[in-house]
């Protein structure tokens, strides 16, 4: 089915289509009260006649509504538009738990992190007597803070306000539900979830997707007792509320259990958890406050190390430098590349030869020749940008202010309202034209 692309949601811009599920579409929108990038769902037209599927899109938003953690997914705004109904959604900036099993384990003491995390918000959810009944890694994202956001309320129910049948499409998902529901979608309860957690936790704690086959032997042995109880078959055998089974997550991180069970892949992960955390160091994500110059910038957040560098230097009171590297070897080898860069950039900063000489010295080493860089000057005084690079990112400029990205592709008619939408603007485009996607994305403002 062909839609006409939507420019507008509601109050909100439409920046691009993001994804097409069954029933929704996720747009990337942007808020007119603060310019920040969110996510819309909309229902297909073809199933607002259909009673049972407008009622279950109005659940959700209804559900969403009635959490507020910091670890469920944040409702901004729901409601009718001329094309049906929508729910606006914050925008979580990061990748789900799928995803990174698939890239890489987390270390144990990380994974139980994350479960706890979860935990939490699967108890917020059941202390407002709400059952997820779709949780899964796909439903838990992880954001570049390493924040968890639980999403997809889609087929949630609320145990304390009297339901009404659902057809059988709405059955979640047969590898994460539990026994009961197998034989009647109605059994849903909050012991359905602990079931579905119960997964999740033993896929956390042996680093990849069970894909339906336990074996309570493989996971760490003190960890045994929990994933025991929580995965019995009868609910009634299961913990009966997230508060006992926090109670026992927490005293096993706390023990010295954790760290008996740690393989010696840990060490691995742990050396490569300390390279990710330089890696974060060289991104400048929190903007100097300058007098006249707003300054904004965003990062996508990929699997292992992108070798990319940005920093800002201040030239003098009027003039300000902003330096975006990006390796085409990724892994150690381009962040020890981009960590020369840095040290040498940051002895040449104030030297008024400073691209060139820049340029001079990154030839020297086989680490650095092939690095791509960019630099922006600001003047404010002025009121000028200066640009120079030696084949890396587009530019766009529009009164006074400019754009930077690190990418090919063309983005002469996107607004001009925050790095982060503009990021993932682009990032759309990119795809559209199977251009490179960008990394980063720079905005400067002159008032």
């Amino acid at each position: 089915m062909n839609l006409p692309p939507f420019k507008q949601i509601g109050k909100y811009k439409v920046e691009g289509l993001i994804s097409r599920g069954g029933m929704s579409l996720l747009y990337l929108a942007s808020n007119p009260d603060n310019q920040e990038p969110i996510i819309i769902k909309v229902l297909l037209p073809k199933y607002l006649s259909e009673q049972d599927v407008v009622d279950r899109f109005l659940n959700e938003a209804h559900v969403i509504s009635l959490a507020n953690h910091p670890n469920i997914v944040r409702l901004i705004d729901s409601g009718r538009w001329e094309g049906g109904l929508f729910i606006a959604m914050e925008f979580v900036k990061g990748s789900s738990l799928s995803k990174i099993f698939q890239h890489q384990p987390y270390t144990l003491k990380r994974a139980m992190d994350v479960l706890l995390q979860v935990s939490y918000a699967l108890s917020h959810l059941h202390a407002h007597g709400i059952v997820h009944g779709d949780l899964k890694p796909e439903n838990i994202l992880i954001n570049d803070l390493g924040q968890v956001k639980v999403i997809d309320f889609g087929i949630a129910k609320l145990l304390t306000e009297e339901q009404h049948s659902f057809p059988a499409r709405f059955v979640g998902t047969p590898i994460y539900m539990s026994p009961e529901l197998g034989l009647e979608r109605q059994n849903l309860s909050f012991q359905s979830d602990i079931f579905s957690l119960g997964i999740i936790a033993y896929e956390l704690a042996i680093g990849k997707i069970s894909h339906g086959r336990i074996a309570l032997s493989l996971a760490p042995k003190g960890l045994q007792k929990l994933l025991q109880k929580a995965l019995q078959p009868r609910p009634s055998d299961r913990y009966k509320n997230m508060c006992d089974f926090i109670a026992d997550l927490s005293d096993y991180i706390k023990s010295g259990d954790l760290e008996k069970d740690k393989q010696g892949s840990d060490q691995f992960l742990e050396v490569f958890e300390k390279l990710e955390a330089i890696q974060n160091s060289l991104f400048a994500s929190k903007s100097p406050i300058w007098h006249g110059i707003t300054l904004d910038t965003a990062r996508f957040e990929t699997m292992g190390l992108n070798a990319l560098y940005v920093e800002v230097f201040e030239h003098d009171e009027d003039k300000k430098r902003i330096i975006v590297a990006e390796s085409p070897k990724k892994g150690p080898e381009g962040l020890i590349g981009i960590c020369m860069l840095k040290a040498i950039a940051s002895t040449l900063v104030h030297d008024e030869s400073f691209f060139s000489k820049l340029l001079e010295l990154i030839k020297n080493s086989p680490f650095t020749e092939d690095i791509r860089i960019a630099c922006i000057t600001v003047n404010s005084k002025e009121k000028s940008f200066d640009y120079i690079h030696n084949g890396y990112g587009k530019t766009f400029r529009k009164n006074n202010a400019f754009v930077f990205i690190s990418s090919d592709c063309t983005i002469d008619d996107i607004e001009i309202t925050s790095a982060e939408a503009i990021l993932q603007k682009a990032r759309l485009k990119a795809e559209e034209t199977k251009a490179h996607p960008p990394l980063v994305a720079i905005l400067i403002q002159i008032s």
